[in-house]
């Protein structure tokens, strides 16, 4: 009898330690949605810190390798359709955001620089900086599939509405697999490298 009582003893104990662990080592990777916008690299900025790539116009240029802005600075959006039948969408930036921006804008401003937006790695939108952003929202203005919108509002909370129970549990969890790393060439691969 003790010898029974025992052995279910232990097959509940290796049963109560062995659920959490297998719960945690799914073979699935999470679905993570990343946007990165990158800026146009100066000449000195070098191979290492820079890739070369050809915009959606067909323009070559360099683009930074470290994005201006990524996922973990957007606050809150509000997608809407283009005109040219693509989404786009308006991204509220959190403070450390909105001062990244603005003084890019401020500086890159008149110059011509370009804003790549890369959505999972896509690159959908180009923008040239012609004016300073001081109001913390990024536009995407287009270049967006539909399955990236609705991505983006399970993603985030939409503007308005950022203090509403359901809206505040969208925020993607900070985990180590969506850490913000320096990214490798690799990641811009919706980019297109020139030809050499």
């Amino acid at each position: 009898m003790k010898r029974i009582l025992l052995l279910l003893g232990v097959i509940c104990l290796l049963l109560a330690a062995g659920t959490p662990a297998r719960a945690g080592s799914s073979n699935k990777k999470k679905d993570l949605f990343t946007i990165r916008i990158h800026g146009e690299a100066s000449p000195e900025d070098g191979e290492k810190f820079s890739v070369p790539v050809i915009l959606l116009n067909g323009k070559k240029t360099t683009l930074s390798i470290m994005p201006l802005l990524n996922e973990h600075d957007i606050k809150s959006v509000y997608p809407f359709k283009a005109p040219d039948g693509t989404g786009g969408a308006y991204l509220r930036l959190d403070g450390h955001g909105s001062n990244l921006l603005t003084e890019y804008s401020i500086e890159k401003m008149g110059r011509g620089n370009i804003l790549a937006v890369m959505i999972n790695g896509r690159q959908a939108a180009d923008l040239i900086v012609d004016k300073p952003v001081r109001d913390g929202i990024f536009v995407i203005p287009s270049g967006m599939t539909m399955a990236e919108e609705a991505r983006l509002v399970n993603a985030f909370p939409l503007m308005g509405q950022e203090s509403q129970k359901d809206q505040k549990k969208k925020k993607q969890p900070f985990a180590p697999s969506n850490i913000m790393l320096p990214p490798k060439a690799s990641d811009l691969s919706g980019a297109s490298a020139p030809a050499q």
